[in-house]
């Protein structure tokens, strides 16, 4: 996400643009060294200064996105409960926006032909073919119009979305949702009904955002094949300037992707580094590289002691690691 605070700290005066990577200066090694980083891009992009604002129509400057490039992302979601928040300029613009810099959105759409050609987004990565797809529980209430497409969830849409990735030799499934009950720790029965009906029609991971807080992790296998599945109910906030317990954080979820000698399909070495975001200059603060001193940045004792009040918040939360 990109508030108006934000905004005001990635502001150069001398170059009068914006440039988020301060951000992500401390988890950008990370984030390049994965085959595929996917981000989840919480806001419009806009190139009206006027349009630049954050909660509760959020707008962010094509700098915002400067930082997000540089930092290694390689995918971006832009189906959320933000998308039309700048009315169908913005989901052009944001579509526009994130191509240009080279990365991918996957979840809006400028027209039906637009929705045609990139709807199924597959990737080939040594090897192994992975499909992905992203939706939203809404756009809070702001119509969607003048032909454009923001994905909403629709159990006949998942169906024919899977349907069609099997069809096509994919690998692996990923359904990107957004929806659940903000700031609640644990996952509510919308989140537990499209993660069952997920599962149910064959993806084989699930990956949630939007209550803004970090819930619980499930791997396991499926009894048909005995290959395994994972669901990261929600993700937390990775960057933000939200500050009420819980939300001032999230992680970043880690992961292999293969097939045994079987061709069975494997998850393995999941990880779920735990990460905080210090509101001064909006910094990600990978927690276990800043214990072993591994980021040259030392915190302020009442900023540490909050961080570490955040730690001690995820230790609870069932299948971490880290």
């Amino acid at each position: 996400m990109c508030h108006n605070s934000q905004i005001a700290t990635y502001y150069r005066p001398k170059t009068k643009d914006y440039d988020s990577s301060s951000s992500f200066e401390f988890v950008s090694n990370q984030l390049q060294d994965a085959d595929l980083t996917l981000g989840n891009l919480e806001t419009t992009i806009s190139s009206d200064p006027n349009e630049f604002t954050g909660y509760p129509r959020f707008g962010s400057p094509i700098g915002y996105l400067t930082g997000i490039q540089n930092a290694g992302f390689d995918i971006l979601s832009t189906a959320n409960n933000h998308s039309a928040d700048k009315g169908p300029s913005g989901i052009d613009h944001t579509i526009d926006s994130v191509i240009n810099k080279g990365m991918i959105p996957v979840g809006t759409f400028k027209n039906n032909a637009d929705y045609l050609e990139r709807k199924d987004f597959i990737q080939e990565v040594n090897g192994i073919k992975i499909a992905i797809y992203n939706y939203t529980y809404s756009t809070n209430g702001i119509p969607v119009k003048n032909d454009r497409i923001v994905r909403l969830l629709n159990e006949e849409k998942i169906r024919e979305d899977v349907r069609f990735a099997k069809e096509n030799g994919i690998h692996f499934v990923i359904l990107w949702y957004h929806y659940g009950k903000e700031y609640e720790e644990k996952p509510d029965n919308s989140q537990t009904k499209w993660v069952n009906i997920g599962l149910e029609v064959g993806a084989d991971i699930i990956i949630g955002g939007h209550p803004h807080v970090v819930q619980r992790v499930d791997l396991f296998q499926e009894e048909k094949h005995s290959e395994d599945r994972l669901v990261a109910y929600s993700l937390g906030n990775f960057l933000s300037a939200q500050n009420r317990e819980a939300t001032d954080g999230g992680i970043i979820l880690t992961f292999d992707l293969e097939l045994d000698s079987k061709e069975r399909k494997r998850i393995k070495n999941i990880t779920t580094d735990p990460v905080w975001v210090y509101p001064h200059g909006y910094k990600i603060i990978p927690i276990q590289k800043y214990k072993q001193n591994g980021i040259p940045l030392k915190l302020p004792k009442h900023s540490e002691k909050r961080m570490y009040e955040y730690e001690s918040l995820l230790k609870k939360i069932p299948g971490l690691v880290f």
